[in-house]
């Protein structure tokens, strides 16, 4: 069980992490290389937060699950992933229709 739980909580940090410098440092490169030329430079910072979030919310999904799964190891503690994976794809699908000019 602790093998599960320490990757889903690797995998969480690494998500929330991507998620924060896409946002915050407006990292655009860490997607893929089709939003450079498909996003222009006044969209690039709204692009960057949207998307950022919806990485986060991935990445936080998978950190709330790790814990209830350390705590329940109850099968239900991926409701969590769930809700997260929903949100952060909802912002992502959001983001990419928005500010993509192709």
């Amino acid at each position: 069980m602790f093998i599960g739980v320490a990757v889903v909580a690797a995998v969480g940090i690494v998500c929330a992490v991507l998620g924060l410098l896409l946002w915050k440092k407006e990292k655009i490169g860490l997607l893929h290389d089709y939003h450079y030329a498909a996003v222009t430079e006044e969209n690039k910072k709204d692009f960057c937060r949207l998307s950022g979030q919806g990485v986060l919310c991935i990445g936080i999904g998978l950190l709330v699950t790790a814990v209830l799964l350390a705590v329940t190891d109850h099968p239900a503690s991926f409701l969590a992933f769930a809700a997260g994976f929903a949100a952060g794809l909802g912002l992502l699908l959001y983001a990419g229709k928005k500010y993509n000019t192709t």
